[in-house]
């Protein structure tokens, strides 16, 4: 099919009025994130910088200074330092000195050794999704990680940890150093002492309001975590993916690809199965690969909000790959490109990603506008340019 002549006259005009890249702005963490800029073991910079799509907080703690990528992942992190703080409450409780005694173990030390994930070190300028839209790949890579090599094979242990972390309302298997080291040392004396989530927790001043509240659609996904392993939750994935059509050496490799965590990927299999497109293995196939906790993050996102907003969008009913990325088609035959911004900006790289993808789906002759679907917002000057290319911009929330 040839090009639409809409869609060849755009890629002229486009060609002809190239902009240069604009720099994103600096942001104010007290405009953004509020009274929560600081916290009983946490202190958020007020200079916030941005990659051109997620903006780059800088956070000093007790147990090293550290960078978080992302205004979610800002969020998640917080509420897992202020775990980290009900933990450290918890190991100073007459209970737990007991159940340390009777166990035999030394006390605990947090963040003993400050040793913090390569990708949270301070002073970067790009997160792991600008690195994935500066180049993409598309084979999968076996990774051949194993899941729950960081704790014991005990099964007391794992048990207390999960639970531990479920009552939290934080992942067992977070990327987060210091909170993993955490938990797994705090669920070690529960095991070996005997003592009960319920006892632990009940014993920290204000104990009983120690979880924090998760809406339902959370909670819902937080209970297979805290009563299956990691090997069990990999097979529940397995399954639901299974059925729209994904093969079984991608999942593998998904499910075995240690920038997830068990629930991340439960996640974007129950969104997948949500959505029920077809094509699903294209967006597994290329979730798949992700380098970073970063990228892994941003594909739950991108999984969910789909799921979330496809009636918005025009009930998306199949995956489509263009430019390495696996976009939705919508049931009027629209191509949707879900991705959770925190803000967009016209760089080199928002620039070169976003002008190929337009030129691919001119030359593969789509005559339906493209749409943009993102939680963040977009600046003039990319509004302008999306525009040009003949782009539809849509928020979500």
């Amino acid at each position: 099919m040839r090009p639409s002549a809409a869609f060849a006259l755009l890629l002229v005009v486009s060609a002809a009025g190239a902009v240069a890249p604009e720099k994103p702005a600096e942001l104010s963490a007290a405009t953004l994130l509020g009274a929560s800029v600081t916290g009983p073991n946490w202190t958020v910079k007020e200079a916030v910088h941005s990659d051109g799509f997620v903006r780059l907080y800088a956070v000093e703690t007790p147990y090293g200074a550290f960078q978080v990528n992302g205004q979610r992942r800002m969020r998640e992190r917080l509420t897992e330092l202020e775990a980290l703080h009900k933990l450290e409450q918890m190991s100073s409780t007459e209970v737990f000195a007991e159940a340390l005694g009777e166990a035999g173990l030394a006390p605990i030390r947090f963040g003993r050794d400050l040793i913090l994930d390569p990708v949270e070190t301070t002073g970067n300028l790009f997160s792991g999704i600008a690195n994935m839209f500066d180049r993409t790949v598309s084979e999968v890579e076996n990774s051949g990680a194993s899941r729950d090599d960081f704790v014991e094979s005990v099964a007391g242990v794992k048990k207390a940890m999960r639970a531990l972390a479920f009552e939290l309302n934080v992942d067992p298997y977070t990327d987060f150093t210091p909170l993993r080291d955490g938990l797994a040392d705090v669920a070690r004396v529960m095991a070996a002492g005997d003592l009960s989530v319920t006892a632990a927790i009940s014993a920290i001043p204000g104990g009983a309001g120690v979880a924090v509240s998760a809406t339902q659609t959370a909670s819902a996904l937080a209970v297979p975590i805290r009563d299956k392993s990691s090997a069990e939750i990999a097979e529940i994935v397995t399954k639901k993916l299974k059925p729209l059509g994904v093969a079984g050496d991608v999942i593998e490799v998904f499910v075995e690809n240690r920038a997830y965590s068990p629930a991340d990927t439960y996640a974007i299999a129950v969104a997948l199965e949500t959505l029920s497109a077809s094509n699903s293995e294209a967006f597994v196939r290329r979730a798949a690969n992700a380098d970073s906790a970063d990228v892994a993050k941003f594909n739950r996102y991108r999984a969910e909000l789909s799921a979330k907003h496809s009636a918005t969008l025009g009930t998306l009913k199949e995956f489509y790959v263009v430019s390495e990325f696996a976009l939705s088609r919508n049931e009027k035959g629209a191509l949707v490109a879900v991705f959770p911004f925190d803000d967009l900006a016209w760089t080199e790289s928002a620039a070169k990603r976003l002008s190929g993808i337009s030129q691919e789906l001119a030359t593969r002759g789509e005559t339906q506008a493209p749409v943009l679907a993102t939680t963040g917002k977009v600046s003039r000057a990319a509004a302008a340019e999306l525009k040009r290319r003949g782009w539809k911009i849509v928020a979500l929330n």
